[in-house]
């Protein structure tokens, strides 16, 4: 059966599309056959893969917005095991017209039921907000991961995500969704902040918070920049162990 995890928090610069790429990389080297979803207008999480989002022609808004559209004709192939659903530069407007549709938050999990082709994993990645096009990220899936910047403050924005989790359950829009896990990111070890915002989640989310907490590194920007997986740009680093560590988790917790 196949597990669909939605990242989504309303905070951006905060590592969630990084936290998407690497996820799924990690899955693939596992032998998962994994997809990965990018329904962010900016494009992060296939520009983290090499695929330029302003020179795609078929992306997450045909399956969006045309219910028709083969979904296959979307996915390209990454690296072994592992394929991308591109974003778009007009995924924005996308979100303006499924605004008026009675089954706008719903397209893309009806896209992912005509698919035919198998997957283990599918990782969807949402814009740093909580409209349509995050709804239907949350819609599709079955888990939600929240990644949560170790900074004072950072835990007050991730109140709206867990309402809208709550909401979808009480209103039927998603009955079965349900957290999967939070975990941090950008920590900073030598900082007694980043500790005490730890130690806040921990306290708040207990269990649900993954034990592994994601580092902030030089190299975490640079694979992006360089069109990489931080698994294919650098393995060894321990940073990218901890990546590894994180999908360790999040597969045993499933």
């Amino acid at each position: 059966m196949t597990r669909t995890l939605v990242i989504a928090n309303q905070k951006g610069g905060i590592g969630k599309s990084t936290a998407a790429a690497n996820l799924g990389r990690a899955f693939a080297d596992k032998g998962h056959r994994v997809l990965l979803i990018d329904l962010d207008p900016q494009g992060g999480l296939s520009a983290s893969l090499g695929v330029n989002s302003f020179e795609v022609k078929r992306s997450t808004y045909s399956m969006l917005m045309h219910p028709a559209s083969s979904m296959a004709r979307v996915l390209r192939p990454v690296a072994h095991y592992l394929a991308l659903a591109p974003a778009s530069f007009d995924l924005s407007n996308a979100e303006i017209t499924l605004a008026s549709q009675a089954d706008g938050a719903m397209r893309l999990r009806d896209a992912l039921a005509r698919n035919q082709i198998p997957f283990d994993f599918i990782i969807i990645d949402t814009p740093p907000t909580l409209g349509l096009l995050s709804a239907n990220g949350m819609v599709a899936a079955q888990e939600l991961l929240v990644p949560i910047q170790c900074q004072y403050l950072a835990m007050r924005g991730v109140r709206s995500v867990l309402d809208t989790l709550k909401r979808m359950n009480k209103t039927g829009m998603n009955p079965n969704l349900k957290l999967g896990g939070v975990f941090g990111t950008m920590y900073h070890p030598d900082s007694v902040q980043s500790q005490e915002a730890v130690d806040e989640m921990r306290d708040v989310f207990g269990d649900q918070m993954f034990h592994t907490v994601l580092n902030f590194c030089d190299v975490v920007a640079e694979a992006p920049a360089a069109g990489q997986s931080l698994l294919d740009y650098a393995p060894e680093h321990e940073c990218t162990q901890a990546y590894r560590a994180l999908a360790e988790e999040i597969l045993n917790n499933g």
